[in-house]
C-alpha cells in the first residue's frame, strides 16, 4: 500500500501530527478519568444488534406503550427498550422500541392493527442523532436470545447481554457503562 503521507509538505504533515497527537491525548484523559471503569468496559465484548439477524425498521403510529404491550408475547426487547423495561431509564435520546422477533407475523399483525406503519422505514440508523418519527426497530433471529421476566411480563434480554449491546450500540462510553452497572446492581469489582 503506498504511502500517502510522503507527499505531503512539511507544514501539512506537522499540522497532521498535531491533529493525530490532539486525539491522542483526549483518548487517554477519557481513559484516566474513567479508571477502573475504563478497564472494566474494555473486557466487554461488544455485540452488534441490527448484525444479529434481520433487521426491520417501521414507523410507529400509536404510543409506543401500546405497542410494546402488544409485542410483549412475541418479542424479547432490546438495547435501551430493555434498559427502559427493566430499570425505567434509558441510554438513547430516542426512546425507540428495539426488540428481537422470530418471525414476521407480529409485525403483520401490528400493522393491520393500525400500531406499526405496513412498509419498511427507509432510515435503519440505530443511533439517529436527528429528529424523526418514532420507529421499531426488529431483529428476525432464528432463534429469540436468552432472556429475563421483568415487571409487567415483559420479556428482555439478560444484564450480561444488555452490556454488550450498551456497548456495541454506542461503542466505549464509560458514563453509559457506570449507569448500566449501577442499575443492574453490578458495582464496581476490583481490577
Amino acid at each position: 500500500m503506498p504511502d500517502t503521507r510522503r507527499f505531503l509538505s512539511a507544514e501539512e504533515r506537522l499540522q497532521r501530527l498535531l491533529k493525530d497527537r490532539k486525539v491522542l491525548r483526549r483518548e487517554r484523559l477519557i481513559r484516566a478519568a474513567a479508571g477502573p471503569v475504563w478497564h472494566r468496559l474494555v473486557r466487554v465484548v461488544p455485540l452488534s444488534f441490527p448484525a444479529q439477524g434481520r433487521l426491520v425498521v417501521r414507523e410507529l403510529l400509536a404510543p409506543r406503550e401500546a405497542v410494546l404491550e402488544a409485542l410483549k408475547p412475541d418479542a424479547v426487547f432490546a438495547v435501551d427498550t430493555a434498559m427502559r423495561l427493566a430499570h425505567g431509564v434509558g441510554f438513547l435520546a430516542n426512546p425507540e422500541v428495539h426488540a428481537y422477533l422470530a418471525e414476521t407475523e407480529p409485525l403483520d399483525r401490528l400493522a393491520a392493527a393500525g400500531l406499526l406503519c405496513p412498509e419498511d422505514h427507509a432510515d435503519a440508523t440505530l443511533v439517529r442523532p436527528w429528529p424523526g418519527p418514532p420507529r421499531l426497530l426488529a431483529c428476525l433471529v432464528d432463534e429469540l436470545p436468552p432472556f429475563r421476566l421483568v415487571q409487567g411480563g415483559y420479556r428482555v434480554v439478560t444484564g450480561e447481554r444488555l452490556g454488550r449491546e450498551l456497548v456495541g450500540t454506542v461503542g466505549p462510553r464509560a458514563d453509559l457503562f457506570v449507569l448500566y452497572e449501577k442499575v443492574e446492581g453490578l458495582g464496581a469489582h476490583p481490577s
